[in-house]
């Protein structure tokens, strides 16, 4: 060995060392930083070797040619980056397999090249300069002989054989913990000559200073590291043969790995395992220096790895052996779970199922495993027995003490007869990772064996989880009545008329059936006696027409009998739908009726399944009847609509529609045709101003005409034979349907008088003959219902009404609001045209009460619904009245309402501007009509026209003040006790002043105890300090004794309570001090309520002094309240003389004007 050599192997060997002595922490993948120092070292160390082959060997090899077309830098990836590896590696600057990851080395490696041909700076970064470096080097024939250049990694042979050697990349040496599953130990690369290899199996022996026991098994990963075959036990020679057949295509190579799975612990620690390979079994000639050893790990039985527990059925699965149809879709044939057990977390990257059953690939599509709802691919062994999942990424994470289910689901195509059976064999066929350790995991066992395919988990492989088997069914038949062949009429003399509908459900594969019979039975209503000799051409029918069956004749004098069919018929997977069909003689009469039936399990008979063989027999055994057919002679009849109503129609009007008519065969046997129709016309009026009438094709308003070109008529003359002729070859009517005509005409301008568009009954006879039947071509009897028509009236123009709506209530408003609802106003045009409102006259009603001072710029707006239509100003010179032209006219349809808000900013009110208490009124000034006032225009007429109501309409109006309270019942509780809170109701005040309360009264009834002592309890205390005894205001008791019905609450002066401050609530609680009566047998109670004022007090001016309001009558001053209008809000008992306090009446929260709360009901 040269000097160099012994270098380079010595600074090897010491590398190595330094890679032992630093224990454990090197040796194991516990983090992503320790793998990557672990893996540079062992880079490094490769490199050394193959550098000391290339120094032995002494070759150059040419560098490899590749177009590149970016820079490239650390952390890059692609096939460019693995072209510069391969250069690198030829050149003897890189001594690792080309990756395509552009890591530390490769930046290394290239550095060291741009140092050797004068590349600066010598950085490592794969730039422009080097890369037309690179290229012309590509380009330039490979010097001959260079010393010291390694030879290439893998060695193709020229002839066919297959070569086997240890690959360059091979796992750190590290711990092989107790039931660790597939830890790496020596990695083969096996290449092909000029032919393909295939290959059987491999043998390896274990080998170094361990017990063959620390193995469980070996197993043969593929380049994916998915298991080939199946885990092997070592036997008495240490030796195991393993992987399954596969074929090394010539020229390509494989690189496989050789791994172990662990034992559970058993006092082996410390102990150093290897696996070699000693032996290819191949029929090819093998060029291997045997045996092929890679590394060797330390049996370690201290760390704990991840787990994969409690292995229990998933939810998914079907539990139990289930028969299933070809075409069965979306079936979960198998589904297991897992929990992560509470080491580490657990990344699931692959599952293999395990077909045993006798299905084929071909039976099975679509079949793929799905986590979570997520479907994930499946690739298919080569002998179809394994359907293996790789799932992407590092895989399904399972988080400590979580579980994750796993379900295999397809569909079944075909294999009638067989079965499917997707277990998973071993444990093995489950490959897990943990996260914290890296080391494979492999899946527990359960805890007691499992029945043969009992879906359940076994406590042992083989298999591992033994699914429930599903068997694929052979062929079976259900035929069922067909709903798509209705009960209906059918005609006489006609072919093809239904005789009944029925149903073919073909499941698990096609069948044929030689023998079909059914039952037919008709019942006469009138007219000759019938037999099955009166049925002819019958036939059976597919739905789109297709004859499967027949044509047969019936035979016999009897009117029910068997007809049996004889041609064989071939069903297809799935439902085909048959109808049974034929021709009804002349001795068949209306009214008669015909139906048909089959039993199919002994009237369907010599049933083959066409994959089988198989004999089938049809169900159901019960007898499957069609719908009942009535026999009909065709008929038709026309009937006058009562729409549209009697009417109004504007004189210029365009398509009018003057009547409907209803054409029937609902009763007919056969569909009719007909070609022209017959109309009553009568009128008092001018009869040519009616022209360009049509019959249209339905009541909508975009109708097509039936009466076009020369079809349209121009009435010349009244008639009761006015005749519409329909276009083309007249109208199609369906048998069993009625069809809905409408006629519309022209009316020409100054139109007037009535005009009618009826029907006259004597129209209907012989003369008739319009009405044929569509398929017999014969005259139908026809009918006319006598109807003179609607009266429809020509004017000159419409009209309309208006009237106040009553919903919108009085109320009390807060001075300052904008966008308050003054008044509702409903317009209703009449029948004859639609409307367009243009103006509304306005004025303001009770104008003692209020001033148009009391509006905010002296105006309301109009809306129609969210749009601002219109502003009514008043203050002008004649400042109480308003006439708003609408900016926006308003369409009014005929016959139809409109409502139109007014809506209004009001003032504010202090003690320099407002009046408080107003009582603001608007009011319709129906007097005012024409131009200058209340007018709309017909959209039809184009007329003016002035509104129909010429009197004032009066609305509710609202009383505006500076502030306002709003009221609410918030009671909760329903025990009646002395002390204890009773009836509860919050006070809000508005946002414009503090609300002042002088009094508050309440309805108060008992039934079995007696109460007293009342008072109100703010959240300050009581607002009246001494308790009230409830008193007779309502004077109702028959006996004349007085009955205690009322609890008046007058508010202490300098009470807190006595004032709600702006924009707050305050919530009031009522008790009683004094309960007397309670028993403990009987149940007593008490019910309260707040009591409303039912009119506004009746004061010299619009407020008065408290004392003043409290003396009107009872219905008026049940709430006494003051806003504060125009003094400064204050406890003390100076303001009550103040004219400011008003009642409740109006007040919000009431559940309407002048009706008391809710009735509350306590109990003991």
């Amino acid at each position: 060995m040269s000097k160099i050599a012994k270098k380079v192997a010595s600074v090897a060997l010491s590398a190595t060392t330094v890679i032992w002595l630093s224990g454990s922490a090197m040796l194991m993948p516990f983090a992503a930083q320790a793998e990557v120092s672990i893996a540079d070292l062992l880079a490094q160390i490769a490199a050394l070797q193959v550098q000391l082959q290339a120094l032995q060997s002494g070759s150059t090899a040419a560098a490899p040619s590749y177009s590149y077309t970016r820079n490239l830098t650390v952390g890059s990836r692609g096939d460019d980056v693995k072209a510069l590896q391969g250069l690198l590696n030829v050149k003897g600057y890189l001594a690792v397999e080309p990756t395509g990851y552009f890591g530390s080395l490769t930046k290394a490696a290239l550095a060291k090249y741009q140092a050797a041909n004068g590349i600066s700076p010598a950085a490592g970064y794969f730039g422009p300069i080097t890369r037309a470096s690179v290229s012309a080097m590509a380009a330039a024939p490979a010097a001959p002989g260079a010393p010291g250049a390694p030879a290439a990694p893998v060695v193709v042979p020229s002839g066919a054989g297959l070569v086997v050697a240890l690959a360059a990349n091979q796992p750190a040496s590290s711990l092989a913990p107790a039931s660790a599953a597939r830890i790496p130990f020596t990695v083969v690369t096996l290449t092909a000559g000029a032919s393909d290899v295939s290959v059987s199996s491999l043998v390896v022996e274990r080998t170094g200073l361990a017990a063959d026991a620390a193995l469980a098994g070996v197993v043969l990963l593929d380049e994916s590291g998915n298991q080939m075959g199946i885990a092997k036990t070592l036997s008495s020679e240490h030796r195991a043969t393993i992987g399954e057949a596969f074929v090394v295509k010539a020229g390509q190579s494989r690189t496989l790995t050789i791994a172990g799975n662990r034992a559970a612990a058993a006092s082996l620690g410390g102990q150093t395992l290897s696996l070699s390979l000693v032996g290819v079994n191949t029929s090819a000639a093998v060029n291997a220096t045997l045996p092929i050893t890679g590394t060797s790990h330390t049996v370690n039985e201290t760390l704990t790895v991840g787990a994969l527990s409690s292995p229990v059925r998933g939810s998914l699965d079907p539990g139990a052996s289930q028969t299933k149809e070809v075409g069965t879709t979306g079936y979960t044939f198998s589904s297991v779970k897992w929990t992560a057990g509470s080491q580490e977390r657990v990344y699931v990257k692959s599952i293999r199922w395990n077909q045993t059953g006798s299905a084929g690939t071909a039976d099975l599509t679509n079949l793929k495993t799905y986590v979570d709802g997520v479907a994930y691919d499946t690739a298919v062994s080569a002998d179809g027995k394994y359907y293996t999942t790789n799932f992407p990424g590092k895989g399904i994470l399972l988080d400590k003490g979580f579980s994750k289910e796993f379900s295999a689901k397809g569909d079944v195509v075909g294999g009638s007869g067989r079965k499917v059976d997707l277990d998973v064999a071993k444990r093995a066929d489950v490959y897990a990772v943990g996260e914290t350790y890296g080391y494979g995991i492999t899946p527990d066992l359960a805890g007691s064996a499992a029945a043969t395919d009992g879906a359940a988990f076994n406590n042992a492989d083989d298999y591992y989880y033994d699914a429930a088997e599903v068997h694929i069914s052979a062929g079976t038949v259900n035929v069922t009545s067909w709903t798509g062949v209705g009960a209906q009429n059918i005609a006489i003399n006609l072919a093809n008329q239904p005789l009944g509908g029925f149903s073919v459900d073909v499941k698990g594969e096609p069948v044929s059936v030689g023998n079909i019979v059914f039952r037919l039975t008709a019942v006469e209503n009138t007219g000759n006696d019938v037999g099955l000799n009166d049925l002819t051409n019958i036939s059976v029918v597919k739905e789109d027409g297709t004859v499967v069956a027949g044509p047969k004749d019936g035979s016999g004098t009897s009117a029910n009998g068997t007809l049996t069919f004889t041609d064989t018929v071939t069903f297809p997977i799935g439902i085909t739908n048959l109808k049974l069909v034929g021709k009804l003689g002349t001795d068949f009469a209306n009214n008669d009726t015909l139906a048909a039936s089959t039993t199919p399990s002994t009237n369907w008979t010599t049933i083959t399944g066409q994959v089988t063989g198989n004999s089938i027999t049809a169900a159901p055994t019960s007898g499957v009847s069609g719908q009942i057919m009535t026999v009909k002679a065709g008929s038709f009849s026309v009937t006058a609509s009562t729409q549209p109503t009697a009417r109004t129609v504007i004189a210029g009007a365009q398509k009018f529609e003057f009547a409907r008519y209803i054409l029937d065969v609902t009763a007919s046997g056969e569909d009719v045709r007909v070609t022209s129709l017959p109309l009553a016309y009568t009128t008092g009026g001018t009869v040519t101003n009616l022209t360009s009438c049509q019959i249209y094709d339905g009541a909508d308003v975009n109708a097509v005409s039936l009466t076009t070109g020369s079809n349209v008529v121009n009435p010349s003359a009244v008639s009761s034979s006015t005749t519409f002729t329909f276009d083309g070859t007249g109208l199609t009517l369906q048998k069993g349907t009625s069809r809905t005509l409408s006629l519309r005409c022209n009316v020409a301008v100054g139109t007037t008088g009535g005009y009618r568009w009826g029907l006259d009954d004597g129209q209907a006879g012989t003369g008739y003959t319009a009405a044929t039947g569509l398929t017999s071509g014969q005259t139908i009897a026809e009918s006319f219902n006598e109807n003179v028509g609607q009266l429809m009236t020509a004017a000159s123009a419409g009209s309309y009404t208006v009237a106040n709506d009553p919903s919108l209530l009085y109320k009390l408003g807060q001075a300052g609001a904008s966008g308050v609802e003054i008044a509702r106003f409903k317009f209703t045009a009449s029948t004859a045209e639609d409307l367009d409102l243009r103006q509304v006259a306005l004025q303001l009603g009770n104008t003692a009460s209020n001033s148009p001072a009391d509006l905010l710029g002296q105006r309301v707006t109009l809306w129609n619904g969210a749009t601002q239509v219109g502003i009514a100003q008043f203050g002008l010179s004649n400042a109480d009245y308003a006439t708003s032209t609408l900016t926006t006219a308003v369409r009014i349809t005929k016959g139809e309402t409109v409502t139109l808000v007014a809506k209004g900013d009001l003032s504010v009110q202090n003690a320099d501007e407002g009046t408080p208490g107003a009582f603001l009124m608007l009011t319709y000034d129906g007097e005012n009509v024409g131009l200058t006032g209340n007018y709309a225009v017909g959209v039809g007429s184009g007329a003016t026209i002035s509104s129909g109501t010429t009197s004032d309409l009066t609305t509710n109006g609202l009383r505006i003040f500076r502030t306002v309270p709003t009221f609410e019942d918030v009671t909760t509780s329903t025990a009646l006790a002395a002390g204890s809170d009773l009836y509860a109701i919050k006070i809000t005040a508005g946002s414009g002043r503090d609300v002042g309360l002088y009094k508050l009264t309440f309805k108060i009834a008992t039934t079995g105890a007696t109460v007293g002592a009342f008072q109100l309890f703010g959240p300050g205390g009581a607002v009246n300090a001494s308790g009230v005894t409830p008193t007779d205001r309502l004077g109702d008791p028959a006996d004349g004794t007085g009955k205690l019905d009322s609890v008046e609450i007058v508010f202490d002066n300098n009470a807190s309570d006595r004032l709600v401050p702006a924009g707050t609530s305050k919530t009031y609680r009522l008790r009683a001090g004094t309960v007397t009566g309670l028993t403990s047998n009987n149940v007593e109670s008490l019910n309260i309520n707040l009591s409303a004022d039912t009119v506004y007090p009746s004061l010299v001016g619009l407020l008065g002094k408290a004392a003043t309001v409290d003396a009107v009558a009872t219905t008026g001053e049940n709430v006494i309240w003051t806003p504060f209008s125009t003094t400064t809000p204050t406890t003390a008992s100076t303001a009550d003389d103040n004219f400011d306090f008003t009642n409740g009446y109006g007040a919000a929260g009431y559940p309407g004007v002048g009706q008391d709360f809710q009735t509350r009901v306590f109990s003991h």
